[in-house]
């Protein structure tokens, strides 16, 4: 049975790799806003939903994978960006503290069932110095990931310790879906 993955993310890419030999991708193009009373946890399994859907209509009979990840503490959300003032911000007020991420997964089987579930993970940044930023930010591998760093790569050293699925952090967590995918 033929797999795809709705996402463009080589992060995504690789992790699924591990777990299921052949796939194709097909990126999908969703609005991702969240809703001022959604929980950060709830949205990313909606917008897992939405990405799969989006998929599924132009992949017929094939199991359709769709993620999300958002990154947040509290009330505020450490969305995806360009922006390197944003991610200097983003990154400061970590600086020292435990956020969380959440990954939304959905699996579109061809019969049309939908099992959709989000994986949290706590991330403890270290106290990081005025110094070590601006190196980071001028590495640009922080831009179109949540939380405004990349856990796989340099972005690891911004990190204290994690308290979940290092996977649910990167952006796909695996256990709950490999169990799925057989």
């Amino acid at each position: 049975m033929e797999i795809v993955l709705a996402s463009a993310s080589g992060r995504r890419k690789r992790l699924l790799r591990s777990i299921v030999r052949k796939f194709s991708v097909a990126p999908a193009d969703v609005n991702e806003r969240i809703g001022k009373r959604e929980s950060f946890p709830a949205a990313a399994m909606r917008l897992a939903v939405k990405k799969a859907q989006a998929v599924a209509k132009r992949e017929e009979g094939a199991i359709v994978i769709g993620a999300d990840t958002i990154a947040y503490l509290g009330k505020r959300n450490f969305r995806k960006t360009d922006d390197e003032r944003v991610a200097k911000k983003a990154l400061a007020f970590l600086s020292g503290k435990t956020h969380y991420v959440a990954t939304g997964v959905a699996v579109i089987f061809p019969d049309g069932r939908i099992v959709k579930y989000a994986v949290k993970a706590s991330v403890r940044m270290k106290a990081l110095a005025d110094s070590q930023l601006p190196p980071y930010i001028k590495s640009g591998e922080w831009k179109g990931r949540a939380g405004c760093y990349d856990i796989s790569g340099k972005g690891a050293r911004l990190v204290e310790c994690i308290k979940g699925e290092k996977e649910t952090v990167v952006g796909l967590p695996l256990k709950r879906l490999a169990k799925l995918l057989g």
